[in-house]
């Protein structure tokens, strides 16, 4: 963190400027020094493997990849629980946020959002025009097609009535005696047959 703060000061006197908290430097630019540290700086280096890894992770999810869900879950849920608690729902759907954690950047991540006929285990609400909504089912002991029927059968995708363009419907499966999670990925475009 020291590092941190020592770049932008730097970049603070370098630039000299107008904002309050870092004058002469923009938001993005603040953003940046802070990548920058996080990218060189030896201490920062667990915590940024596992930003990029969370960034690979939103492209291949994007892209449909449903097997680097499925993987990268597997990782996720081993660093968020204990043997006592890997079984429990909610630890799953921190698992997730884990795993997403640079979707922050781009979207809002809602638990538990009511939407039509019931409750999307995790919806991420993209905050820039091109994204995709994004609506997970999560299942335990089940398979991931019964999830993706869950979210068609109860209309989860009803409550995103303002949103227009791509949709993810992700339904994940984890099962507990093997502790392995399956993804299936089905993209639709919203005003379209869902």
């Amino acid at each position: 963190m020291r590092f941190l703060i020592t770049k932008l000061k730097a970049a603070r006197i370098h630039h000299g400027g107008s904002t309050a908290a870092f004058p002469g430097q923009t938001v993005r630019e603040v953003r940046q020094e802070w990548f920058n540290a996080v990218e060189t700086d030896e201490e920062y280096k667990v915590t940024n493997e596992i930003i990029q890894s969370s960034k690979e992770l939103l492209a291949e999810t994007i892209r449909g990849n449903a097997d680097a869900v499925a993987k990268a879950l597997d990782v996720s849920h081993i660093h968020v629980t204990s043997n006592r608690s890997y079984n429990n729902e909610d630890v799953l759907q921190s698992a997730i946020y884990l795993a997403f954690i640079y979707a922050l950047n781009r979207y809002t991540v809602v638990k538990e959002m009511t939407t039509g006929k019931g409750f999307a285990d995790v919806v991420f609400l993209p905050r820039y025009e091109g994204d995709p909504a994004m609506v997970i089912e999560l299942k335990r002991n089940d398979c991931t097609e019964s999830a993706l029927d869950q979210i068609h059968q109860k209309q989860y995708f009803d409550s995103l009535q303002h949103y227009q363009g791509n949709m993810l419907l992700i339904g994940i499966n984890y099962d507990e005696k093997e502790k392995t999670h399956t993804c299936a990925i089905e993209r639709v475009t919203k005003g379209t047959a869902i």
